[in-house]
């Protein structure tokens, strides 16, 4: 708005914000702050201010189990309390266009997120209260994401291919994945690098494996990609094949750490 040159009013916001979502659809806001998740470079990132299911799941889509959604409820009453005293530019300084601001931001699909969360804390009390409940949330999260993996997998199926060797072909990598099929493409998901690590050691290629897997590294995952005709035969080799590729993206909150432990040339 401020790149437009526009006033920083409730009306405003509200008008710019509905745009949006119309002309390049409801997750668009979280597709604008993606690329910003990832520059942070950081292990943990909060977002704030979501407003509708499409944003949801547009980052579960990107972020799988990583993550989680924490819904804050209070009373419609106390919120307009609340807004009138911080008086910021862009709120509504009256009850009723409270009321329809709350309106519009139903429309966005904010009751359908609202009761998709993973968390839900109630904000009626005190601020240190709130703190507080907020910080039993986080400090849960943060335990229990510590050891999370989350693998998904993509690869083609063409014509000559058979979709049962295919399938055996992932699985034979990654033996617990749940599959599926989907317009000449199987997908799946894994939370297991135990079958890959222990292929990776048998066929003596460690080292190999780590310099490939660091040439996906990215903030909460890495990304490599299996010759699929090797797979078949239930070994590792890294890239393109005739067959194409078996695709794998590790979302993990220290994925360097998940590299280096199943590339560790000094474990036995």
């Amino acid at each position: 708005m401020r790149q437009q040159g526009l006033e920083l009013s409730e009306h405003s916001v509200g008008l710019v914000a509905t745009n949006l979502r119309r002309e390049r659809g409801m997750d668009i806001i979280a597709k604008m702050c993606i690329p910003a998740i990832y520059a942070f470079h950081s292990e943990k990132v909060v977002i704030d201010g979501i407003r509708g299911i499409a944003e949801v799941n547009a980052y579960k889509k990107e972020f799988n189990d990583q993550f989680k959604l924490i819904a804050i409820s209070a009373s419609s009453e106390a919120r307009f309390g609340r807004v009138r005293n911080r008086s910021r530019s862009d709120d509504t300084l009256d009850f009723e266009s409270f009321r329809q601001k709350d309106d519009r931001e139903l429309a966005w699909g904010l009751k359908e997120a609202l009761d998709s969360a993973d968390f839900c804390i109630s904000n009626k009390g005190t601020l240190q209260e709130f703190n507080s409940a907020v910080r039993r949330v986080l400090e849960g999260l943060i335990a229990s994401m510590k050891s999370t993996i989350v693998i998904s997998i993509w690869t083609p199926i063409y014509e000559t291919e058979s979709v049962s060797k295919v399938e055996a072909a992932v699985l034979s990598v990654f033996p617990d994945a749940a599959l599926q099929r989907s317009n000449r493409l199987i997908t799946g998901t894994s939370n297991s690098l135990e079958t890959f690590a222990k292929l990776l050691k048998s066929q003596l290629i460690r080292s190999t494996a780590r310099m490939e897997l660091l040439k996906g590294l990215a903030p909460m995952s890495f990304e490599f990609s299996l010759n699929k005709q090797v797979a078949i035969i239930g070994k590792v080799n890294f890239g393109p094949g005739p067959l194409g590729s078996i695709h794998v993206k590790v979302v993990t909150q220290s994925p360097e750490d998940v590299i280096n432990e199943i590339t560790n040339t000094s474990k036995r």
